[in-house]
Order: C-alpha cells, then structure tokens, then sequence
C-alpha cells in the first residue's frame, strides 16, 4: 500500500503568494507521487511525498490539472482486475462498478497500469 513522508511548517491560511505543486512518476517500477507547497510573503515550505497512489486531495488536484484516462477493466484489453485491485485497495463492488464503466486514472496512473510487466528480477510492474 501507500507509504508517505511528510516535512513542513504551516502559516495561517494560503494567500495570493501561495504556491502547490504535485506531480506523479514512475520510478523503480513504483508508483510516487510528490507535493509541495511554499509561500513567498511567509516563511512557509512544505514537501510531501510517497509512495503508491496519491491521497485523494492530492490525487485529485493532479487529474483537475492533467486530465483523465477512462481504463477498461478487465478482459483481454483491460486492465487486469488483481492488478487494479491491489494498486487502489478497491473493494469488489468498486471492481464491479470499474468493470461496467472503466476506471478513471491519472495519465501516470493508465502509463503504470498499462504497461507490460517486467520480467523476473527486472525493475517494473509485478
């Protein structure tokens, strides 16, 4: 599942100064995603970062500025239901919900879910 590591200070409240930033890779054949915040007007820097798929308000910053990618799920074209399963910890009636409608990723996210897993001992996706 996800792992996260959070560093930061916070001032009162966000002003026009006020700077966030996310963004999600692919490194090692994991899943990361990075956030940060700072403030020219206040001594403010906050950097957030982990591993896996994002926290929702932060995941859902990333798809407001990037876009989605409807997935298909499951199927000889889909993406496999074990795989999405254990990626999003989703339930199965979530799965059955993805199943009839596709599944709504990042762009990092669909790259991930669809690319060809790595063979053994190489870095990739299991």
């Amino acid at each position: 599942m996800a792992e996260q590591q959070r560093d930061g200070v916070a001032h009162c409240e966000p002003c026009e100064e006020c700077v966030r930033e996310q963004w999600q890779s692919v490194e090692g054949g994991e899943l990361r995603w990075e956030a940060y915040e700072s403030c020219g007007r206040y001594p403010f820097q906050a950097c957030d970062r982990g591993r896996g798929v994002p926290p929702p308000w932060i995941r859902e910053r990333i798809l407001a500025r990037d876009g989605s990618v409807r997935l298909t799920v499951g199927g000889p074209d889909g993406v496999p239901i074990a795989l999405l399963r254990r990626v999003y910890g989703l339930s199965i009636a979530e799965v059955v919900a993805a199943r009839a409608a596709g599944y709504r990723a990042t762009p990092v996210e669909a790259r991930y879910l669809t690319a060809p897993a790595a063979a053994p001992g190489e870095p990739g996706r299991p």
